[in-house]
């Protein structure tokens, strides 16, 4: 009773009381009681979100690296636990098992909430509602919609070699990302809203949309254990918001011009009935308004935040990959001219057919995934329903009993017919199952056509560029080489 009295006088000490409490039994639950207690891994991990904060913030996108280390350090383990309650497998083999097409797989709500874009399909949580609205996005992303766009994709691509060519003969470097960036994101706007945002008549290749992408990804990571301070973030004034973290000014511009667009397609549809793009073909939000899909999932809302996704999503990654391709090229002379003498037989304008029949990354970051009605096998082990299981694209693509000398640009691994069926099975760079990249067949077709017509049509030459500027050494969402680099830079020859 004394003890009772005395919390009751003073309630500062009853709280410090409840609070240390509270963490007493947390850390038990944590240590010794989750389902998960018995997993490997390092025992802060196990206590706090602020292990991955650590390697990921403020060792600036490093976790993925440890993680691989700690596979090793705790006996070669394929299984380790790295957060309170997610664990990492690091066996190929098992990509297929966590990443199902066929049972139904969740995503974690703690690592998709940072993308304050609840209602678009990358992040839809629940996996019958990513089907629902997946089962309506797909035709527009098909193979036989991908060649329907081909003209408009050539299209692009003249108007990027007219461009690179201003700089022929100049000595004036271009960092080949920018105008790769602005080719992406025209492509994708074109393809989705009708009237794209014409990123390739800028003068400069705007490098602020590139950083505005980049700088997206970089305050993922910083906001992801804090993400229940994102309503505040949000309603804070924007110069406030970004006063503390410059690179959202740029984003705050980015989502106001998503969501008026949206509103001037939605009072389009409403007033005009379903508009068509200049080339006669329904763009994808006019179809999706079109759609028996549920109202909630027709809000402007919701696709103020697809067209948001949608856009970044479907310029950074495929424009990466074709700037570390030129690189690669470029650095190894004998296999550029081997490319470009396997392309002379193709004429002068190939199409994607031909250039079919002919190592990157996309996301480098782990994508978890929840069974949420069976627990997985793995071995001897049991993983419980409900637990979020992840692998990494970048462990996986430098895994040398997969890959020999993964780090070796080797495109001559791919020719032998077995050995690319072997070898598919492991490229992950669009991730596999029922939430597999809806982009890839778009993103491939664009890698293509513009690798094609750009060593057919020009000539490059590095300037002051060298492997460290393609090296990935941060994996901040996306891959990240030293942040330094002032990037892949072409000289445009005569």
């Amino acid at each position: 009773m004394e003890v009772l009295r005395l919390l009751l006088d003073h309630p500062l000490v009853a709280s410090g009381a409840l609070f240390a409490t509270y963490i007493v039994s947390l850390v038990i639950y944590r240590l010794f009681l989750s389902p998960i207690a018995h997993f490997p891994g390092p025992r802060l991990a196990a206590l706090t979100v602020f292990y991955e904060f650590y390697w990921e913030a403020v060792r600036n996108g490093q976790f993925t690296f440890h993680i691989g280390e700690l596979h090793k350090k705790y006996g070669g383990g394929p299984i380790v636990r790295i957060s309170p309650t997610e664990l990492h497998v690091n066996d190929p083999d098992y990509y297929e098992v966590i990443y199902a097409r066929d049972s139904p797989r969740n995503k974690y709500a703690y690592y998709q909430r940072t993308f304050n874009a609840p209602y678009a399909l990358i992040t839809a949580e629940d996996h019958y509602r990513h089907r629902l609205i997946r089962g309506q996005m797909n035709p527009f992303f098909s193979t036989a919609r991908i060649r329907q766009l081909e003209p408009a994709l050539k299209a692009l691509v003249d108007k990027l070699c007219r461009r690179l060519e201003e700089l022929k003969g100049t000595g004036q470097p271009v960092n080949i990302e920018y105008p790769l960036t602005c080719y992406t994101t025209d492509v994708i706007t074109d393809y989705t809203m009708g009237t794209g945002y014409h990123y390739l008549d800028e003068p400069d290749f705007i490098p602020q949309w590139q950083h505005t992408l980049c700088g997206t990804a970089k305050t993922l990571v910083f906001v992801r254990p804090v993400a229940f301070l994102l309503p505040l973030l949000v309603s804070m004034p924007e110069g406030i918001t970004a006063w503390l973290n410059p690179g959202m000014e740029l984003f705050f511009g980015f989502q106001r011009r998503c969501r008026a667009k949206i509103a001037e397609i939605a009072k389009n549809h409403r007033e005009k009935g379903p508009q068509v793009a200049k080339d006669g073909r329904q763009t994808l939000f006019d179809n999706v308004l079109s759609s028996d899909l549920p109202a909630q999932e027709k809000s402007e809302a919701r696709l103020a935040q697809e067209m948001q996704v949608l856009v970044s999503a479907g310029a950074e990654t495929t424009a990466k990959a074709m700037t570390y391709i030129l690189f690669y090229l470029h650095n190894e002379p004998e296999l550029l001219r081997k490319l470009k003498e396997e392309l002379a037989p193709l004429g002068d304008d190939p199409s994607l057919v031909q250039l079919e029949h002919r190592l990157s990354y996309g996301v480098t970051a782990r994508l978890p995934r929840i069974a949420p009605y069976n627990a997985l096998k793995y071995k001897d082990w049991t993983i419980p329903p409900g637990t979020p299981v992840s692998m990494s694209c970048l462990l996986m693509h430098h895994n040398e009993s997969i890959f020999p000398d993964s780090y070796r640009f080797n495109p001559e691994r791919w020719t032998d017919p077995a050995e690319r069926k072997r070898l598919e099975k492991y490229m992950v760079a669009f991730s596999k199952g029922s939430r597999q990249c809806i982009g890839m067949h778009l993103a491939r077709s664009e890698i293509y056509l513009v690798i094609s017509s750009l060593l057919r049509r020009m000539e490059f030459e590095l300037f002051e560029t060298t492997i460290e500027d393609v090296r990935v050494v941060h994996d901040i969402f996306i891959p990240f080489v030293k942040m330094d680099s002032k990037g892949v830079r072409l000289l445009v020859k005569e």
